[in-house]
């Protein structure tokens, strides 16, 4: 078992500076991808490239805050990954309402999804195992 942890600790440590080089990418990729909104022949044509490799970034970041209290607390929060998974569905519904290329029931099943994952996420708070040491200590 103090294998796997030594072995698993080495790899997040390689994955930090990568998610931090994807980051960059990422940001040099929006700024870049800035010329496309002069060159479109509407505004709205630039900014939908835009909008998505915002809304992209913003779920980099959360997988990348996931993985440093990994590295930090050796555990995984559920509210990370759930976090992470809502701002993903949050940015599909985004981009295809933004492109009108969603119809209602997609909408639907991804407001249901979302529901879903944010009653998960509110359990996982609820029922955290910080707060059930804390209740029972108080006790």
């Amino acid at each position: 078992m103090r294998l796997f942890k030594k072995i698993v600790d080495i790899i997040i440590k390689l994955m930090i500076p990568l998610v931090i080089l994807a980051l960059m990418i990422g940001i040099a990729r929006i700024f870049l991808d800035l010329k496309e909104v002069f060159k479109s022949p509407t505004i709205a044509a630039g900014f939908d490239i835009m909008i998505t490799n915002i809304l992209s970034m913003f779920i980099v970041i959360e997988l990348l805050r996931s993985i440093i209290e990994y590295f930090e607390i050796h555990r995984l929060r559920i509210t990370f990954i759930t976090d992470a998974a809502l701002v993903f569905i949050l940015r599909e519904v985004m981009v295809g309402i933004y492109q009108h290329k969603i119809n209602a029931v997609e909408i639907g099943s991804l407001a249901i999804l979302l529901l879903v994952i944010g009653v998960v996420r509110t359990l996982a708070i609820v029922y955290s195992p910080s707060k059930t040491k804390e209740v029972t200590n108080h006790e």
